[in-house]
Order: C-alpha cells, then structure tokens, then sequence
C-alpha cells in the first residue's frame, strides 16, 4: 500500500514518519523529464522541463576570473589557493544608488521580467567592486509571478498574493502546467545569457531559487505577517503538503536546471524560511525535498555546483545531500563552529558566509574591517571558504562598508590546512 495511503489511517506523526521513510529509499526519484533523454529511479516521480530554446544561446568557456569554481573545485584536495573569493547575497539592491535610480523608474517585477533590465542590475555590483561572482537579478518569488498570480509587496506584511491557498485543490486551481510555467520564466534565463555576453564571461554567473519550503510559506501564509497559516496546515492536512511541495520541487528542479543552461556557472538553493519550523518539522518537509532537489539537479546537470542556504535550522542528515557549498548565518557559525560543518561532511565542503548584514549598516569602514577578520578567523579552513554575508544585503548598507569588508578579505591569505580557532 502507497504510504499516502497508510498516511489517512495512521496519527500524524505516525503517518508522516511512513510518508517520509518511504520516499527516502534512495537519493534519486524517477522523473518524468520532457527533455530528449529520459532519467530514471525510484524515490517517487518528478516532473522536469528543459526548454529547447536553452540550445540557441550562446556558449561560454571557463570564466576568465574562475576562483570561485577553483575553490569548489578544491573541495576535497585541499590546495592552497590565491586568495579568498567574495560576493554578496542580493548584491545587487537598494544599497546601491544606481539600482534605487533605476529603481524609480520600474516596478520590481518589471525589472525581474525585462532581461535587459535584469541583466543591467546583474552587472551593477561588478563596476563598483571586485566581485568574484555575479548572481543574477531576481527573486524566489518570480516562479509565482509565471504562475499567473499577482504579487504585491506591502512594507508592514511583506510580499501578498493575490490567491489564497489553503489546500492542495486550491493550488491546483492557481496553478499552470510546469512547461507553462518555465516558459514563462524565459526573462530569467535570457538575462543569464545576455549577463554573460555583457561581461564577456568575466567572472561566473549564479542562479538560484526559493526551496520548496520556502516557496510553499509565501504562497500559504495568506497575506499575514507570519507563518501561523502555513504551519496550522503542516499539521491539519500533511498530506495535501506533501501533495503540493512535491509539485514546487518540480518547478525548483526544472527552473535551476534552465538557468544552468541558459549559462548559469552555480546555482543556489535558499531556504529562508526554515526557521519557522523545529528540527522535526524541517526533516520532514523541508529537509526530505531539498534531497531531491538537489541530487535531481546534480543527476540531470554534474557540471553544475550547487550551494545551499539554511536559515537558522539545521540537521545532521545534511551530510548526505550532494551539495558543493553549504552557506551558514552568523548564528550558526557561532553556535557550531566552522569545525563541526567540516567534519560533518568529512571535509570535503565548501564553506560560505557568514558577518551579520546588519554590521554593513555600521558608519565605521574600521569596525566592520575588524568584524570582518574576526569572523575569517574563525573559518578553519580558509581554502575551502567563500566570503559573504549571513544572509542578503540590507537596504541601508552602506558602499564604503562593501569596499572595507572586501579590503579585510583580502588581507587574510587562504591557509592550507587548519587553522586554530574555527
């Protein structure tokens, strides 16, 4: 019998425990692709599109600034390296005084769904700053917007949907077909590419996308300024969860898989919300479907690094995704220590992060500078290291405090082997 079935009979922890052990059997599902070459296995049936446009974009080489593929790249050996690499989640936003001008000019989401305009935001970070990698301009949310549903961002509420999902019959009422859907994300994939060319491949280009989980608490938290909604129905109907992130894991899979194609060097995977939910919780309907993210990905695309971003949640389980980097908060640097993230995955990770945002906030370049080498002191391995903030930039930080944070990094040499204090 289907564990979905055996689901309805049992108590809710019970019948999410089965749910979850029968889905685990093996890291890989079989997937229904719509791409020329089928990929099969037996982890439950996933669903992927590969837009055949992807083949008339150009083609690029090896970035001429590949430090941050070299880095990854080191993930288990271990060599000594030139320098540390840098970059900045949402580098490209309202600290920035040409995004605010352009800013003025567009709506958000105008600017997400004009490659050009897209590409030109892309690019901004890297005429004022040594950037060693560009990610490109948008948002996690864009996937709901090629769904057809309005979004609107509310200062005191944040982002608010113009449809109300509360079960899975709802969602598939707001829904389109993943081709759709994917079709209409072509401006994301377009500014990949046309990024690319504007550079001339100077340096990699990121892509990213919203976790399932994530993705699901925006679309199930009706429009209020937290998650009691989402999490109410996490435990009222497990099953019609289940139901609905399996098909967000189709559209995350299908979305980071074209945006590799369309030019896309690394892609991150965010799960921002993951502190909304205990550890169990997390195992269950977070952890269970970034797995099959992730290993989706890396089975349809090897070439392509994959970093993956939890906030403030955490579990051992982790260890056995085949993920290139793991992206850590301040908080969880300095509750575990680089040495613990490490030895989980026996060494062979790449660590990113992790200042606090808010100290780009600071008025002082000095302190954050200090702020800046305490926290690379306490990387064990700085070889295996990509310097970047906890989370996203903050819209009040300051650009002399990008240049300061920058100058401290590259102050500190990557140290071959480990180092006291991490």
């Amino acid at each position: 019998m289907r564990a979905t079935l055996v689901c309805a009979l049992a108590p809710f922890f019970l019948r999410d425990f089965l749910f979850f052990i029968h889905n685990r059997k093996a890291s890989f599902g079989s997937f229904r692709t719509m791409e020329p070459r089928a990929v099969s296995g037996d982890a439950g049936e996933m669903e992927v599109f590969v837009r055949p446009e992807s083949a008339q974009y150009k083609a690029f080489g090896r970035p001429r600034n590949d430090l941050v593929l070299r880095v990854i790249e080191n993930k288990a050996e271990g060599r000594a390296l030139e320098r540390i690499p840098v970059w900045f989640m949402r580098q490209a936003g309202r600290y920035l005084p040409e995004y605010r001008q352009m800013r003025s000019k567009h709506d958000f989401f105008e600017m997400c769904q004009d490659a050009n305009l897209s590409s030109e935001v892309t690019i901004m970070p890297l005429k004022r700053f040594p950037c060693d990698m560009l990610v490109v301009f948008s948002d996690i949310l864009i996937v709901f917007v090629a769904m057809g549903i309005s979004i609107t961002f509310i200062e005191s509420v944040g982002p608010t949907f113009d449809q109300r999902v509360t079960s899975f019959e709802e969602f598939q009422r707001v829904s389109l077909p993943l081709e759709e859907v994917i079709k209409n994300l072509h401006y994301v994939y377009d500014a990949i590419n046309l990024t690319k060319q504007k550079i001339n491949n100077a340096v990699p280009i990121l892509g990213f996308a919203g976790s399932p989980f994530t993705l699901f608490t925006y679309l199930t938290k009706n429009n209020k300024r937290t998650y009691e909604d989402s999490i109410r129905m996490i435990y009222e109907c497990p099953e019609d969860v289940h139901k609905i992130l399996g098909k967000l894991s189709d559209v995350c899979v299908s979305h980071l898989v074209n945006q590799i194609d369309s030019g896309a060097n690394v892609v991150q995977l965010f799960d921002s919300n993951a502190d909304v939910i205990d550890t169990h919780l997390f195992a269950h309907f977070s952890l269970f479907y970034i797995k099959r993210v992730v290993n989706t990905v890396k089975k349809l695309r090897p070439h392509a690094f994959i970093i993956l971003f939890l906030k403030e949640n955490f579990h051992p389980d982790v260890k056995h995704l085949h993920i290139d980097v793991l992206s850590i908060t301040h908080k969880q640097l300095a509750m575990n220590s680089s040495s613990f993230f490490y030895n989980l995955f026996d060494g062979k990770i790449i660590l990113q992060g992790a200042l606090d945002p808010h100290i780009m906030l600071l008025q002082d370049e000095e302190l954050v500078s200090q702020h800046t080498s305490q926290m690379i002191n306490q990387i064990r391995h700085t070889n295996k290291y990509i310097a970047n903030l906890g989370h996203g930039m903050l819209p009040g930080s300051r650009v002399e405090n990008v240049r300061a944070f920058i100058r401290a990094v590259g102050a500190h040499l990557p140290a071959r082997g480990e180092r006291h204090g991490g």
